[in-house]
């Protein structure tokens, strides 16, 4: 009995699957991911700089870009920190995301936030990191049966087309 348990999983799996790739191939609904983009500016120079470390950069204007082109922005609070939110997230976007083709760039001068910093030329460029998809689904108990593992399956898939990709920058470098 196993094996056809596994079967019939398998064939609900690829039914499933089949849906969501529709709708990801654009040839149905487009997705309704949001990407959530949180961090702290340092105000430093170098590369690989450490924000636990560095003073923070208040009220720097950050912007994400993909492609070169700017996505979203947003301006840091008073202790550095920032949250960029891009509701219904185009596919384009997505697909620069999970292709590692997104950056955070800061293009308040350095001098704005340190005056003996005044000199120096360039900006600071982070490339992202996934943190994870939030599907704000309860996620169902701990059956791990087969619609125990049916249902994580279909969270997944449905997780990645229609959650909260969360993002945060790697160490910032300045780039001339």
């Amino acid at each position: 009995m196993a094996p056809k348990s596994l079967v019939l999983a398998a064939l609900l799996t690829v039914v499933v699957a089949a849906g969501q790739v529709t709708r990801c191939a654009g040839l149905g609904a487009s997705p309704n991911a949001s990407v959530v983009i949180s961090g702290a500016v340092p105000c430093s120079t170098g590369n690989n700089i450490n924000v636990a470390t560095a003073p923070a950069f208040p009220n720097a204007t950050v912007q994400f870009m993909c492609y070169g082109k700017a996505m979203a922005g947003a301006t840091a609070d008073s202790s550095g920190n920032f949250v960029i939110t891009i509701p219904g997230a185009s596919r384009d976007q997505l697909t620069a995301i999970m292709s590692n083709q997104c950056n955070l760039v800061v293009t308040t001068p350095l001098a704005a936030c340190d005056a003996s910093l005044a000199g120096t030329s360039g900006k600071l460029v982070s490339p992202m990191k996934f943190l994870g998809i939030t599907t704000g689904s309860g996620g169902g108990g701990g059956d791990l049966g087969l619609g125990g593992i049916i249902s994580v399956i279909i969270q997944i898939l449905t997780g990645i087309l229609s959650g909260i990709l969360n993002l945060a920058p790697q160490a910032f470098s300045l780039i001339p």
